[in-house]
C-alpha cells in the first residue's frame, strides 16, 4: 500500500520536471525542486499511509481555518441555534432640550448582516423600517458602535497590499456586506478616454480618483486598483484594453462602523427621515447609554463556520476567533488564539508543530506541519462535534472551494477538505474515502512556488487520486 503511494508521488514529481503531452494532461511547468511539498496521509487510527517532509513547518494559508472552525465547535455552545444576543440592534439616545434624538447601530459580532435590494432577512434596512414605524421624522446623528470587540481591524502580519480588497476587510463587531463594496470598471468606447467606473447601488461610500485610460484593442491590461490603508479614496491608474470585459472589484472599506452608519443615514433618507448631523462612530466610553428600540435576528453561528470552511471567508473566520475568545473568558484575537492553542494542547500538539497568529490564514507568520495537521484532524474526528466539523468542509467536485476540483475522478464526492492559497502557497487538508472504502486523513502543503509558475493544484489533486486508488 505504501509502496504504491510512493510510486504515485514519484511519478508526480517527475511530471513537474517534464510536462506531459497537453492532449493527455494539463501542462505542469513547476519543477519539483522549485516547490517545497509536504505530504502526510494516515488512517483514522494513526497508521501512516504515506509521508514526505511531513514534519517540516509550512505556511498553511487558509488551512488555518481548519483550527478556527474546529475551535468554534469546541467552544461555542448551541452553534446551530439562533442566538438573540448575536442580533444587530438599534438604540435611540434622546437629544437635549428640543434637539432630535440620535440613533446607534450596535454590532453584536454578526458577520452575516447584509443590505441591498435582494436582502430579505437580517438586513440593515429592517432597522430603518423600525425607525419609520415609530413616526420619527428627524435625527441628530447616526452612530456605528462596534465596541463589543477590541479595535483590531487587521491580523498580525497582514500585508498592506491585501488590505484594500474584500479578503483583507477590517474585522469589526459591526459588519455589513462583509465590510466590502463593489466597483465595476470597464473600458470606454474611445481609445485614450478614461475608463468607466461605477459603484454598485448603495456602495458609493468611498471616493474614486480615476486616472486610468482606455488602451488600444488587444493591448496589455495594465489597470491598477489601489486604496491605501486608512484612506477612503480608490485610485485607478494605468490602462485597460478597449476590448476588455468589464469586471467588478470588491474592495474593503476603511472603517466598518463608519461605513455602517453612513449606509444607515441613506436608508433613513430614503424613508423621509432627515439626519441633521451625520454618520459617526460611537466610542467605547459612550456605549450602553441608549434605549434599544429594535433588534435583528441573526443567523446561527454555524452559518459563519460553513462560510469559513466552504467559501474560505476571512472576515467570518476572524469574527469567529473573537467569539471563541469571549466564550473562553477573553475578548480579542490573542485571547481567541490562546483558546485555540488550549484546544491543540488537548489534542497533544505543541507550538513547534502548529503556531498560529490569526484565525483566517492571511498572516504569513502561521506555521504548521502536515504531520501535526493530520493528527489534529484525526483527533477532531473523534470529538462529539467531529461529524458536524467534517460536514462543514467543501466536497470535491460538489461544493465550496472544491466545487471545480476532482470532477470526473474517483474522489468526486469522496474528498472533504479545506483549501488554502496565498502568494506562493497551495494547501489542501482533510479527509478522503479510499478505493477500499476506508477513510484516510491527509494534509498536502506546497510552499515556495515561484510567482510566475503555473499552479501546483493539479500535482496535489493527482497525488491524492493516486493514493486513494492505491488504498
Amino acid at each position: 500500500m505504501i509502496r504504491k503511494a510512493a510510486l504515485a508521488f514519484a511519478l508526480l514529481a517527475t511530471s513537474c520536471a517534464t510536462p506531459p503531452e497537453p492532449a493527455l494532461e494539463p501542462a505542469i511547468t513547476i519543477p519539483a525542486e522549485s516547490v517545497r511539498l509536504g505530504v502526510m496521509v494516515a488512517t483514522l487510527g494513526g497508521a501512516t499511509v504515506f509521508a514526505d517532509k511531513a514534519g517540516q513547518r509550512f505556511i498553511p494559508a487558509s488551512n488555518t481555518k481548519l483550527f478556527t472552525a474546529a475551535a468554534s465547535f469546541h467552544y461555542l455552545q448551541g452553534i446551530d441555534q439562533p442566538d438573540p444576543a448575536l442580533g444587530t440592534s438599534l438604540q435611540i439616545v434622546p437629544g437635549e432640550g428640543s434637539a432630535p434624538p440620535s440613533l446607534v447601530i450596535v454590532g453584536a459580532g454578526d458577520p452575516t448582516l447584509r443590505d441591498g435590494a435582494g436582502c430579505v432577512t437580517n438586513c440593515l434596512h429592517e432597522l430603518a423600517d423600525a425607525v419609520a414605524a415609530r413616526g420619527i421624522t428627524s435625527i441628530a446623528d447616526v452612530y456605528g458602535d462596534d465596541t463589543l470587540f477590541p479595535h483590531e481591524p487587521w491580523g498580525m502580519g497582514w500585508s498592506w497590499n491585501n488590505l484594500p480588497f474584500y479578503f483583507g476587510a477590517p474585522v469589526s463587531a459591526l459588519t455589513v456586506n462583509g465590510n466590502a463594496v463593489a466597483l465595476r470598471v470597464g473600458p470606454d468606447t474611445t481609445e485614450g478616454a478614461p475608463v468607466m467606473a461605477a459603484w454598485a447601488p448603495g456602495d458609493d461610500v468611498m471616493r474614486v480618483r480615476n486616472e486610468a485610460v482606455t488602451g488600444p484593442l488587444g493591448s496589455e491590461n495594465l489597470l491598477s486598483v489601489l486604496r491605501w490603508p486608512g484612506s477612503d479614496e480608490v485610485v485607478l491608474s494605468g490602462s485597460l484594453p478597449a476590448d476588455a470585459a468589464a469586471r467588478s472589484y470588491f474592495l474593503s472599506v476603511p472603517d466598518a462602523a463608519q461605513t455602517a452608519s453612513a449606509r444607515f443615514v441613506r436608508l433613513l433618507a430614503a424613508r423621509g427621515i432627515a439626519v441633521e448631523g451625520g454618520a459617526k462612530v460611537r466610542s467605547r466610553s459612550e456605549s450602553g447609554v441608549g434605549e434599544e428600540i429594535a433588534r435583528l435576528s441573526a443567523l446561527p453561528l454555524l452559518q459563519s463556520v460553513i462560510n469559513v470552511s466552504e467559501d474560505s471567508d476571512n472576515l467570518s473566520a476572524e469574527v469567529l476567533l473573537r467569539h471563541i475568545a469571549r466564550a473562553a473568558g477573553g475578548s480579542g484575537a490573542k485571547d481567541g488564539l490562546d483558546a485555540v492553542n488550549a484546544m491543540l494542547d488537548q489534542a497533544g500538539i505543541g507550538r513547534a508543530e502548529i503556531e498560529l497568529f490569526d484565525g483566517s490564514g492571511l498572516s504569513p507568520y502561521n506555521r504548521v506541519t502536515p504531520q501535526a495537521t493530520v493528527r489534529f484532524l484525526s483527533w477532531a474526528a473523534s470529538q462529539p462535534w467531529g461529524d458536524a466539523f467534517r460536514a462543514a468542509l467543501p466536497v470535491g467536485g460538489k461544493t465550496g472551494s472544491l466545487a471545480r476540483r476532482f470532477r470526473g475522478t474517483a474522489l468526486e464526492g469522496r474528498i472533504f477538505a479545506k483549501t488554502g492559497t496565498v502568494q506562493g502557497v497551495n494547501a489542501l487538508s482533510g479527509f478522503l474515502i479510499a478505493e477500499s472504502g476506508e477513510t484516510l486523513v491527509f494534509s498536502v502543503i506546497a510552499n515556495d512556488r515561484p510567482a510566475d509558475a503555473n499552479s501546483v493544484l493539479p500535482v496535489i489533486d493527482k497525488l491524492l487520486v493516486e493514493i486513494a486508488a492505491a488504498n
